[in-house]
């Protein structure tokens, strides 16, 4: 969702180990257009975990280039935050806010005191849809402030802090969302960051560590990278694996693309890639476009180029591949809040009682007037009735606000159990589940299909005989939880032969349905 915006400039910057990228972009109500685009070596000597050396490389490359704008937008790297994927009631910001705090507490690897959290809405919800889908994001407060002191070492004012995904997502995305499952993959000198999206929004991302070499994926590609010699007084005790081909970097950086594939599969097991786009700072050329459509079965490659729309200057003469990230910095600054991260303005459920902490002398100046004109009034009998009136009046009429108030309340706390009873958490029933089926020797399972709201499975399988179902379902009914009560309540279907198979002539079905999300007797 686009806002309308004021003419201003801005600078978009990030950055690895090898490289430093700036774009020097005009935001108007015309559009966006692309003054300067800078990509160039990191300053030797500089430490970019060093705030001070990192701002002053940033201030030095801006003189050199005359880039005179002092706004700035950085991003974080994926490897830097936690980001995941949840569903909540349908709300407002400061609801929804509250919520991803809630849920904050229970996902983090450490106290959410410790970070800022912040929130995007995937998309606007559609309709009567009564949840939606956000991403939860949370960086560390040290991460944070390396970044701020870095800007300010570097003589800019730091307006926004944003996430590298969503930003590799506003860049592929700004013009048209394609439809199906497109891949982004930014390889830089150490990490590499893999995202997919499906409809053109983010669903899955990850951080590899590949290292590429300088002189970039090209050499070794064929996978015959030289082993590793020992010389020296260490040269008669060899290791075990001194004689073992190392993986090159194609292979690595292939392996972990496959890997995140299948990661993502797990939770959606019909996907598959239809177009792959090719960024990032080292080693990308038609040689890994040829690479990546080799290993995926023809998969569409292309290197990233920048929308049409943006006006990309002429006078940048390389690709617009290291710079994919930095371009969704400058057209995300498009975008409604809500559905983009900002680390250093982050949506906290705290905002609204803010605003209403500035309302307050002006409510206190109101409620004194009005005591004043009381005492004014006091000395006169009738019109003290009168005031006493509407003073009953109007408390009458606060209860019956109060009230409405608490039953609203009231529904929100029920919308929220209600979407909390229906998160199922299917990884422990799926451990006992699995703990008391026969061997494949009996018969084995053919299908599952699951019902995630209501806690119901429903299980295919073939077995050597008829009495193989009923065994797994008496075995399925004596599995108990803590409190010795039934974990599922398992039916058995009706068997049919199987002609297809015959080690295993029967077919047989088995439905779930776990206890504790039936409803109260």
């Amino acid at each position: 969702m686009r806002i309308p915006i004021g003419d201003r400039s801005v600078l978009c910057i990030d950055w690895d180990e090898c490289s430093l990228r700036i774009v020097d972009a005009s935001l108007s109500r015309a559009g966006i257009r692309i003054r300067r685009a800078v990509n160039v070596p990191m300053i030797p000597g500089t430490n970019i975990r060093d705030p001070a050396s990192l701002g002053d490389s940033i201030r030095r490359t801006l003189g050199e280039h005359r880039i005179r704008t002092r706004r700035a937008i950085v991003d974080i790297p994926r490897q830097d935050a936690v980001l995941n994927l949840i569903s909540l009631p349908k709300g407002s910001t400061d609801e929804l806010a509250a919520m991803v705090h809630i849920q904050a507490a229970k996902d983090l690897p450490f106290s959410k005191d410790e970070a800022v959290i912040d929130f995007a809405l995937t998309h606007e919800p559609e309709g009567e849809a009564k949840t939606c889908e956000v991403w939860m994001s949370a960086v560390r407060n040290m991460v944070l402030d390396n970044y701020k002191r870095a800007i300010v070492a570097a003589g800019l004012k730091l307006e926004r802090i944003g996430l590298r995904p969503y930003a590799h997502q506003v860049a592929t995305v700004s013009e048209e969302a394609p439809a199906g499952y497109t891949m982004i993959v930014d390889i830089g000198p150490a990490m590499t960051e893999i995202d997919i999206l499906r409809d053109g929004r983010l669903v899955y991302s990850r951080a590899a560590a590949v290292s590429i070499p300088p002189e970039g994926l090209e050499d070794y590609s064929d996978g015959n990278q030289p082993v590793l010699k020992i010389s020296g007084d260490d040269e008669g005790i060899p290791l075990a694996d001194d004689h073992i081909g190392r993986p090159s970097p194609m292979e690595t950086l292939l392996i972990e693309v496959s890997r995140t594939i299948q990661a993502y599969r797990s939770t959606d097991p019909t996907a598959q890639i239809d177009r792959i786009i090719l960024a990032g700072t080292v080693g990308v050329d038609q040689t890994v476009v040829e690479a990546f459509e080799t290993r995926f079965n023809n998969v569409s490659t292309e290197i990233y180029e920048a929308p049409r729309s943006l006006r990309w200057p002429k006078a940048v003469q390389q690709s617009a591949a290291p710079f994919c990230s930095v371009v969704g910095l400058a057209l995300s600054s498009t975008i409604e809040g809500a559905y983009r991260f900002d680390f250093l303005n982050p949506k906290e459920p705290e905002a609204q009682r803010r605003e209403r902490v500035k309302r307050m002398p002006v409510i206190a100046a109101t409620v004194a007037l009005f005591v004043a004109a009381a005492g004014v009034t006091a000395y006169n009998p009738i019109r003290w009735r009168n005031a006493e009136i509407d003073l009953l009046t109007e408390q009458v009429k606060n209860s019956e606000k109060e009230i409405k108030l608490y039953e609203d309340l009231m529904d929100q706390l029920n919308d929220v159990r209600q979407w909390k009873g229906q998160s199922v958490a299917w990884i422990d029933p799926l451990k006992q589940l699995a703990d008391i089926f026969p061997s494949n020797k009996e018969g084995y399972i053919t299908k599952l299909a699951f019902s995630t709201d209501k806690g119901e499975m429903n299980v295919e399988l073939v077995a050597v005989n008829k009495k193989v179902g009923t065994k797994i379902v008496n075995a399925i009914s004596e599995i108990k939880d803590k409190k010795g009560d039934p974990v599922f309540l398992a039916a058995p279907g009706n068997w049919e032969p199987n002609k297809k198979n015959p080690k295993y002539p029967y077919k047989d079905k088995i439905y779930l349905k776990l206890k504790s999300l039936l409803p109260e007797s």
